[in-house]
């Protein structure tokens, strides 16, 4: 009896441990890396980044920022699953330096800080740590979310042109 009261917690410890092996690990950024949707180079552009692998493809599609990658998660019309998506945490990073990849579906979000990503749109800014983005956002302003609490249109609506290209003006 005592044996099966053993196995059961280390058999359910296996299970864990081999459904996140079975995820595909972040990759670092290289010189040649290239934002999906605008096939720029991540190098040439500030913020957090994220990262999405895809179920049968050896390499993960990369996103020059945070909403962009989001936005990719909640499009239905995607040819593959994804098998985990990244983001960097930026608890202690700078802007030009960002942190470490984190899951994206475990990280906790700052909506509404007024920081521009690497294209330009408004970012949400990743955290490993509710904490952290907590301290972040009484700093910077805007708001904490997990991410099941981003809206869509956080990510999905289009965005105002910036001031100077608003009236014509150029």
């Amino acid at each position: 009896m005592n044996a099966r009261l053993f196995l059961l917690p280390l058999l359910l410890l296996t299970a864990c441990k081999e459904e996140t092996a079975a995820l595909p690990a972040p990759v670092p950024i290289t010189a040649e890396a290239a934002g999906h949707y605008c096939q720029m180079g991540l190098l040439e552009h500030e913020g957090p980044k994220g990262q999405a692998h895809l179920e049968g493809l050896p390499a993960p599609l990369f996103f020059a920022q945070v909403r962009d990658l989001l936005a990719y998660l909640r499009m239905p019309e995607q040819s593959h699953a994804v098998a985990v998506a990244y983001v960097q945490d930026m608890t202690g990073a700078s802007w030009a330096a960002p942190g470490e990849w984190i899951r994206a579906d475990r990280a906790v979000y700052v909506l509404g800080a007024g920081l521009r990503g690497g294209m330009g749109a408004a970012e949400l800014v990743p955290f490993a740590a509710r904490e952290d983005a907590a301290r972040f956002a009484a700093a910077h302003g805007g708001e904490v979310r997990d991410f099941a609490g981003v809206a869509a249109a956080a990510v999905l609506a289009p965005e105002a042109p910036p001031p100077a290209l608003v009236g014509g003006e150029s």
